[in-house]
């Protein structure tokens, strides 16, 4: 059997060296193109072939010849050596080739992963999921520019003034954003404000910003949008002066074509290359672009939205207090030359030769003995456990009252009363589950009560649950006093409200009590705040 794979090796590498050497003749035209395709798959199999065999016999003649220009470390992915070889076998030797080679051998796009279409699909997947917010941006600064909200343009104009006239409000913007943006919103849906409900009027009179409406008007920046989509879309002309135009022309091309044809070819090769190296670069930066938004999330759904509320309050008075400064203070601080000193050392320390200084410094800094290394951690731990102990979050928590009915219910001719349910329905004569001889939704039990999500009850008292001893003030302040539903006896202390039941009432023919027990729930603070996924 290895006779034959022997022979079927040698025919191979016959065919790969007749296909290779054809194809390098041929270089940017079409069966070129087309043998230096089928060339680099037939080297493929047989550096496949050769590694299951694990022979290494470069000395023989009808071994496939290694492509000129690669290293000895060839890239690992499947794409990468199909494209390193057709890029040797199919495209001639022209500065385009050298650029795509630079860019197939860069050791820092070695290290990235291979293209998968898996990868890149799920990452245009959850970007195109993200990409909501950038585009709101996108169309809310075209309605700044063409008036389509004239307060919001007015506002743009002020703090476009304001920023000309003191620079140093460009850092104070990000620091307001981030109070009001993300800090307090995502505190206020930690602990939501109690605010009363405010009835709504009709907008009344005219806005003064109503004078800049342009309704009837539109925007020159629009104008030229729509004029720029209508040249796009725009159908070629075929009046008889164009046509006469292109049939001379289809003389003069015709004579063009073959001198033409292999440059075109060539093009072609290098785009549909180069497109695939723009789809790996592309599916890397996705992924990049995805670690962003997710490192961008985690700050403020978490970070600063007060998962732990000693960080984000601490957070909270770090940038009031950057804030206070920029905006009382910034005018005597010497921002131009702060930013050229800021600017030139990073981009001193960003030089390589600097980089060997910044190696010496890490390596010192490892080299400290172990006893002094426990040390620093403790007083880091010690300086960080300080900076949490000075603010106290001792915030009470919000107390809610739980009720459930307990239903009792006998016979309108027996005297002897037995346990129905609990439940959250009142159960009257005039209720529409009972009208319709369902059973209500409730539990047999007190211990399978349940508080609202979020919430809690105390666990220190299993069974805290109170009897309601004063129900003609309940059903007071339920508005539920109707003396033709609801009576209320002698045994008003144990809380029992009855039903009234005629004599002729047929479809009540049992009767039920019920009482209201009630329990307090806490809630310290809602859940983190989490982004919203499709």
């Amino acid at each position: 059997m290895s006779h034959y794979k022997e022979h079927a090796a040698r025919a191979l590498g016959r065919i790969y060296d007749k296909s290779n050497t054809y194809a390098e003749d041929n270089a940017g035209r079409n069966r070129g193109i087309a043998v230096g395709t089928a060339a680099s798959i037939l080297e493929l199999g047989l550096e496949r072939m050769n590694k299951e065999k694990e022979v290494e016999d470069r000395s023989h003649p009808e071994a496939p010849r290694q492509p000129q220009g690669s290293d000895s470390d060839p890239p690992s992915h499947f794409v990468d050596k199909f494209l390193d070889r057709l890029l040797h076998h199919a495209i001639p030797d022209d500065h385009d080739k050298h650029v795509l080679e630079h860019r197939l051998k860069d050791p820092s796009r070695k290290k990235k992963p291979g293209l998968s279409i898996r990868l890149i699909s799920s990452n245009f997947k959850r970007l195109a999921s993200r990409m909501g917010t950038f585009f709101e941006v996108q169309y809310g600064i075209i309605h700044i520019i063409t008036w389509r909200k004239p307060s919001k343009t007015l506002t743009a104009l002020v703090f476009y003034t304001a920023t000309c006239l003191w620079p140093h409000l460009v850092l104070a913007y990000p620091m307001l954003f981030l109070l009001f943006g993300v800090i307090i919103p995502g505190y206020l849906h930690r602990h939501p404000m109690r605010t009363p409900e405010i009835i709504k009027v009709k907008k009344r009179g005219q806005s003064f910003l109503s004078f800049f409406d342009g309704k009837f008007e539109s925007s020159i920046v629009e104008d030229l949008l729509n004029e720029h989509t209508e040249t796009e879309i725009r159908p070629p002309s075929s009046s008889s002066e164009t046509s006469s135009v292109l049939s001379d022309l289809d003389i003069i091309q015709d004579a063009k074509i073959d001198r033409d044809d292999a440059t075109n070819k060539t093009g072609a090769v290098k785009s549909q290359m180069a497109l695939l190296i723009n789809m790996r670069d592309l599916q890397n930066l996705t992924t990049d672009l995805l670690k962003g938004f997710d490192a961008a999330e985690k700050f403020c759904y978490e970070t600063a939205g007060f998962k732990d509320e000693r960080l984000s309050t601490f957070i909270f008075y770090g940038v009031i207090g950057a804030t206070y400064a920029i905006l009382f203070l910034g005018q005597f601080i010497p921002w131009r030359l702060i930013f050229i000193q800021s600017g030139w050392a990073g981009l001193i320390l960003c030089h390589p030769a600097s980089k060997k200084f910044l190696v010496q410094i890490q390596e010192r800094n490892k080299a400290y003995p172990a006893q002094e290394k426990k040390k620093q951690v403790k007083q880091e731990g010690e300086v960080k456990k300080f900076e949490r102990q000075d603010i106290i979050v001792d915030e009470s928590p919000e107390i809610r009252y739980v009720e459930i009915f307990e239903l009792q219910m006998k016979d309108v001719l027996d005297t002897h009363w037995s346990f129905y349910q609990y439940s959250n329905n009142i159960f009257d004569t005039k209720n529409i589950t009972r009208l319709a001889h369902k059973i209500p939704k409730g539990v047999d039990q007190l211990a399978k009560v349940h508080p609202v999500k979020d919430w809690k009850f105390d666990l220190g008292f299993a069974n805290k649950w109170q009897i309601d001893k004063d129900p003609k003030k309940w059903l007071k302040f339920r508005s539920l006093e109707n003396p033709k539903v609801f009576e209320v006896r002698d045994d008003a202390e144990e809380g029992w409200i009855y039903d009234v039941i005629t004599l002729f009432d047929e479809d009540n023919a049992v009767e039920f009590r019920r009482r209201r027990l009630f329990r307090e729930c806490y809630r310290y603070a809602r859940p983190v705040k989490a982004p919203k996924k499709i």
